[in-house]
């Protein structure tokens, strides 16, 4: 029996950035499958720079519709967080430090193929 690959999209102000991390995941979890820029995944991956407004609002809109979205943050503050928490995003990444493992998790689990856990639990 076949399984509906899990399908993600990725969100980014920088353009480079978006293709790069789009790259990382296809290396790191070829049994996901990220879409193209105009379509919608099954999660969204919001990549986010410091005091990055643009990504922020995309991070709000994405939450507001309902969508699961994860977070790749390069920095994030304590308000920031709690705001991120607010906002219902399923998982945080810190970019510069994320492995095969955190990433696969935050995609299973975002996707609903894991127990949720609560944002503490997901950030450590």
């Amino acid at each position: 029996m076949f399984k509906k690959p899990i399908t993600i999209s990725v969100h980014a102000t920088d353009e480079l950035g978006r293709a790069r991390f789009a790259r990382e995941v296809r290396a790191m979890l070829p049994e996901v499958r990220v879409v193209r820029r105009d379509e919608e995944g099954d999660v969204g991956f919001v990549l986010m720079g410091a005091d990055d407004p643009a990504a922020a609002a995309t991070m709000r809109r994405l939450t507001r519709t309902g969508a699961s979205v994860v977070l790749v943050a390069d920095e994030l503050g304590e308000s920031e967080l709690m705001a991120v928490a607010e906002y219902g995003v399923r998982s945080v990444l810190w970019r510069p430090a994320i492995t095969r493992r955190q990433l696969s998790r935050a995609v299973h689990s975002a996707a609903g193929c894991c127990p949720k856990l609560p944002m503490l639990t997901a950030l450590m």
